[in-house]
């Protein structure tokens, strides 16, 4: 996997990332690859500020993190550890998410969530989907930011659409690379659910798409 700086400047690395967003993906980074190993990833990626420095525990957009430092650390791990990187990633994506979930239970509403667990399958995923979409959304309208998150029903699977995606922001790359997110999502559903679901990035900026899509089926694994 090759992933590099595009040529040209892309406008959502400019985008103002959520502190406790990178707080959390750098505690569950150092959980996974040590804290070692997380000093060499910040360093080659560009990030040294960010040693022993984490961000602050706060759903905010202090405007001191960017899109483009959340892609860095993310392309940094999957560069600095080659194939493994793909599983660290989903892996760091999966804990990460595991702090959302216990952090933003208000501004997510998942209270409303868990109540939808009395629903088939396929409709608990379009709520939880929504949620998390919805809750990016309330967190960039904060501060003006605007984005056009969206779910799209495609038959057999619901689709996450993501013109803005901060795993990527700004990367090109031979191969799909927002592991990170896979992660987090698998985790989310999987919480909301109880189910494993296959879970796919189908397409993704990094390769030239509009934007990255991931597909989440409506049946469980087996």
């Amino acid at each position: 996997m090759v992933i590099k700086k595009k040529a040209e400047h892309d406008p959502v690395a400019d985008l103002y990332m959520v502190d406790a967003y990178m707080r959390w993906a750098l505690l569950a980074a150092e959980e996974v690859v040590g804290q070692k190993g997380l000093h060499i990833v910040l360093r080659e990626a560009g990030l040294e500020r960010l040693i022993n420095n984490y961000p602050p525990n706060e759903l905010k957009l202090s405007g001191l993190l960017s899109y483009g430092d959340y892609a860095n650390l993310s392309s940094g791990l999957l560069n600095f550890y080659g194939r493994a990187g793909k599983s660290m990633v989903l892996r760091i994506g999966r804990i990460s998410a595991k702090h959302g979930i216990e952090q933003q239970g208000a501004l997510f509403g998942l209270g409303a969530v868990i109540a939808a667990k009395i629903l088939p399958l396929p409709q608990q995923l379009k709520i939880g989907l929504d949620t998390i979409q919805s809750g990016f959304q309330k967190l960039a309208n904060s501060v003006g930011q605007e984005l056009h998150l969206r779910i799209a029903d495609r038959g057999g699977k619901w689709a996450y659409v993501a013109p803005e995606c901060a795993m990527c922001a700004g990367k090109a790359a031979d191969d799909r690379i927002c592991w990170l997110f896979n992660g987090t999502l698998q985790e989310s559903l999987h919480w909301q659910t109880g189910r494993d679901l296959q879970i796919e990035e189908v397409e993704c900026r990094a390769l030239g798409a509009p934007a990255c899509v991931w597909e989440v089926s409506k049946t469980p694994k087996e």
